[in-house]
């Protein structure tokens, strides 16, 4: 569904510089819900952007004024949400593992991906790291999730962070080593929950009160780790969309 969120997401994750329209898609995606209420006064009060920044932005989605861009926002939240409901209501996490090829019992699994989104759900923040291609696979569980409410955001060098104990950090990486190389960065990943997503049985022992490690079938293959990592997106905006959004 090529909502105008899809669209505002394609430019943010993709960016290279932390430009006026970096910081426009930002502040929507931290913003979302109250979005639909925001006057245009109170869009610029907050923002770190001008009148002019604004209108070049929406004039290269199609619009020429911010109300129509705001009445297209709306609108595509309530058919995002009615397609999620309709995807969604009538599966349930239990039927979605059972098709699912695991390291782990379902048992397991399923103790993994609820705790993993009560995190979620208690967090002001989630990022997500990696190479750009498994985290395009990750875009729909990212829309649905803003959808949700939840601020959930790519890592960019041209954006620099800082972690707390209020974010929720997810790493995808086959072999697992990103998790050595993230935590080697001055962003703090040890400070807040993370996930590492990979195929390296080795990174099992990493498992502590702070960071979960799903390890998943395959052997460093792109195309198996690709499926893997669609199917546990998939799971996990199962969960929460019925634990919490409901």
């Amino acid at each position: 569904m090529n909502i105008l969120l899809s669209r505002i997401l394609m430019y943010l994750n993709g960016a290279y510089q932390n430009d006026f329209y970096f910081k426009i898609c930002k502040f929507i995606v931290f913003n979302y819900e109250e979005m639909m209420y925001m006057s245009e006064e109170e869009f610029l009060e907050r923002g770190p952007f001008q009148k002019l920044d604004l209108y070049s932005f929406i004039g290269t989605l199609g619009f020429t004024d911010y109300s129509e861009f705001q009445l297209t926002l709306d609108a595509n939240y309530q058919a995002r949400v009615n397609q999620i409901r309709m995807r969604l209501f009538d599966t349930t996490p239990e039927v979605f593992m059972s098709k699912m090829e695991k390291t782990m019992s379902d048992e397991e699994m399923t103790k993994i991906v609820e705790e993993i989104c009560v995190h979620m759900f208690e967090s002001k923040r989630i990022v997500i790291f990696g190479a750009y291609y498994p985290l395009s696979i990750a875009v729909e569980l990212q829309t649905d999730m803003i959808t949700f409410g939840k601020p959930f955001i790519q890592f960019h060098r041209i954006d620099p962070i800082t972690l707390t104990k209020d974010d929720v950090a997810i790493i995808m990486s086959a072999t697992g080593r990103s998790l050595d190389y993230y935590l080697k960065m001055d962003i703090h990943l040890q400070d807040c929950f993370s996930v590492l997503l990979t195929q390296n049985k080795k990174y099992a022992a990493r498992n502590s009160d702070n960071c979960r490690v799903v390890v998943l079938p395959g052997k460093f293959e792109s195309v198996d780790f690709n499926y893997q990592l669609m199917s546990i997106c998939d799971l996990l905006r199962l969960e929460y969309f019925q634990q919490y959004y409901l």
